[in-house]
């Protein structure tokens, strides 16, 4: 059979991998605030948006990056040993290719894969004791369904992504949109409904056949009438708590969040269970991608750090973590540290860590003399993305047991009860501990000045020998 032929032009295209480049998401948006929010333009967005573009060293060496022009070497090669850039426009109004850098993503997933961290489903973490939720990985089969996956079929299974929106983050606008997208749908529905209604009243029909003893080969499919269709239709109108499941059915929507307790005693459309993947998606929505993103395909944390000296280590070569901002207060209240580990901004952890080796330098305040800024290290124990597509990264304070091997200690500056590194033991000389009358902590009496001081050893024995000598 022979094969269609194309023009050269689409050959091309086909060809091409510049139009196999995916279209630019969506800028994410913070949530509306009456407060004022001031950002900047320039800042690192959570997640990419544009796809990060490279190209080999004999194209970079010309300026070839596959686009309509080479871009400059000032601007690409010059400035960077490894550039990757990301394209705003092919081609503007000025005949030019609006690109910038994309090192800030690339270098962050760089980072991240450094830490050998698995990817798990949030979870919400209690950082007053020290109980670490359990890891799970979502490429699980029984967690890792969309709703076109077959793994949806298999009991107690779950999924991270449904059919339709998630009502709650709707706005006015859209949720209008998606009603009458609904009704349009509407005797695609009723069908549906229908058959739910058949397969319930078959299997009640079955279970009550088998606890008699009857055949249940012999049994014919049940046959639902106009007339029942409707009663059942207006007993569900009449009832919400059987409603809601229903509708949430038939339309795949995820489950909303719980109730609050003091709407319990009135009349609402109540939810079946979630179906999510992780409990915290039925909170703040489903995610907009893989619970993974794409940062990390390991699905364990059995991985054995093997020192070349000292062998097998409990834990990994703790990471180095800079203080953001210390604690305080922040825009009226009290905040947390923030410190930054492998290029994401992660919140400081429980103090409870820090009782047996105290606090690192420049945690509680901002300390200026700290030569490079704050920093201390910490060992990282758990690695999510949210529903919005945000990295949440979780660590403890690198124990003394994890940064031994290594060599590596946090920075202690010296306090006035701080033991002086002189007078430790490995210090040759002991400094003395009394101090010249000048420098005295305490400031003498009044009638020190009229006190005599106290005569030499040399003139005592002195006036001694002419005491003996004249009584001769």
């Amino acid at each position: 059979m022979a094969t269609a032929r194309i023009s050269p032009t689409a050959n091309l295209l086909r060809k091409s991998r510049l139009f196999a480049l995916p279209q630019a998401l969506k800028t994410p948006q913070d949530p509306p605030s009456s407060r004022s929010v001031f950002e900047s333009n320039t800042a690192t967005l959570p997640h990419p948006i544009r796809a990060a573009i490279v190209t080999p060293p004999k194209s970079l060496a010309r300026g070839d990056w596959g686009l309509k022009r080479p871009l400059p070497a000032k601007a690409t090669s010059d400035k960077s040993a490894r550039p990757v850039v990301r394209i705003q426009a092919l081609d503007t109004y000025e005949h030019v290719t609006d690109f910038e850098s994309a090192a800030d993503h690339t270098m962050t997933l760089e980072k991240f894969q450094e830490l050998h961290m698995p990817m798990s489903l949030p979870s919400k973490v209690n950082y007053a004791t020290s109980i670490v939720p359990r890891h799970q990985s979502p490429f699980e089969t029984h967690v890792d369904n969309t709703e076109t996956s077959k793994g949806r079929e298999v009991p107690g299974s779950k999924q991270f992504r449904h059919a339709g929106p998630w009502l709650v983050g709707q706005t006015e606008a859209e949720f209008q949109a998606y009603l009458k997208q609904v009704r349009r749908q509407k005797p695609e529905l009723l069908q549906k409904l229908r058959e739910r209604l058949e397969a319930k009243l078959f299997a009640e029909a079955r279970k009550q056949a088998q606890d008699n003893g009857g055949d249940l080969e012999g049994l014919a499919p049940v046959k639902v009438t106009d007339e029942e269709f409707q009663a059942h239709v207006k007993s569900l109108r009449e009832d919400p708590f059987a409603l809601g499941p229903a509708v949430f059915e038939l339309l795949d929507l995820p489950s909303p969040p719980a109730v609050p307790s003091e709407r319990i005693g009135q009349k609402y459309y109540q939810s079946p269970g979630t179906q999510l993947s992780a409990a915290e998606y039925a909170v703040s929505g489903p995610p907009m991608t893989h619970p993974s993103a794409g940062l990390s395909y390991t699905r364990s944390h059995a991985l054995t750090y093997n020192h070349p000296q000292h062998g097998p280590q409990a834990y990994q070569r703790p990471v180095q973590a800079r203080i953001l901002r210390p604690k305080g207060r922040f825009k009226g209240q009290s905040s947390k540290a923030i410190a930054g580990v492998g290029g994401i901004a992660v919140e400081d952890l429980n103090a409870m860590t820090f009782v047996d080796q105290g606090t690192p330098s420049g945690l509680t305040s901002f300390d200026s003399t700290i030569p490079g800024g704050a920093k201390y290290y910490v060992t990282p124990i758990r690695a999510s993305v949210d529903s919005k597509g945000r990295i949440g990264l979780y660590s403890y304070r690198a124990s003394a047991t994890a940064k031994a091997p290594y060599g590596i200690e946090d920075l202690q500056k010296e306090s006035a009860t701080s033991i002086s590194s002189a007078a430790r033991r490995d210090a040759r000389f002991v400094p003395r501990l009394d101090r010249d009358l000048n420098q005295a902590r305490f400031r003498p009496s009044r009638d020190y000045k009229q006190r005599k001081p106290k005569q030499a050893t040399e003139d005592v024995a002195r006036s001694l020998m002419q005491n003996l000598s004249s009584k001769q």
